[in-house]
């Protein structure tokens, strides 16, 4: 995405009580955005966004806040390194995603070596490698500029699918020959 247009929320809560601090936090982590300042967060300026925004303004000041959404451009300089805390933030998920992937390999691999050929246990890694998948899908949902590890994420979940229907093969061979 090339762009220079933001859309920018800054906020103030009281301190009491803390989980409407979180949930205030949360969702501007769930959608995407990313801390530039204290109590300020950012995302591309889309539609979409500021109505995401506008939410979160609304869900502040029903908590007794105080809070602004502004539409805004910067420098180069800056939006490189707005640019680059976007791409960190998803790299994180990204980093987070691979491990769990990995830990499917693994999974396999022992259910494998056991010779665990149920259908119950294709049933179980078919429900861990939807559940990898549709985090992918949230991850990508907000990477906004195509953070270093999306491809190599792809990739290790196109490798999770192949390991996987290998898998079922050797289930459906295994019990064939019964």
């Amino acid at each position: 995405m090339e762009q220079n247009e933001w859309i920018v929320i800054n906020y103030t809560l009281p301190r009491e009580p803390s989980r409407i601090r979180v949930s205030i936090w949360r969702k501007l982590k769930k959608i995407g955005s990313v801390n530039i300042q204290q109590s300020m967060w950012i995302l591309p300026n889309t539609d979409k966004n500021y109505d995401l925004l506008n939410e979160i303004k609304d869900d502040v000041l029903q908590n007794s806040g105080e809070a602004f959404v502004m539409k805004s451009s910067v420098d180069e300089n800056s939006k490189k390194i707005i640019v680059e805390r976007f791409n960190m933030a998803r790299d994180e998920e990204y980093n987070e995603l691979l491990e769990k992937c990995d830990d499917f390999f693994q999974e396999i691999d022992k259910e494998i070596a056991r010779e665990n050929f149920t259908f119950a246990e294709i049933e179980e890694n078919e429900e861990e490698l939807n559940k990898l998948k549709e985090w992918f899908e949230k991850i990508l949902s907000r990477d906004f500029f195509e953070a270093a590890l999306r491809e190599k994420s792809k990739t290790m979940l196109l490798k999770c699918a192949d390991i996987f229907e290998g898998f079922c093969n050797k289930v459906y061979e295994h019990n064939d020959s019964k």
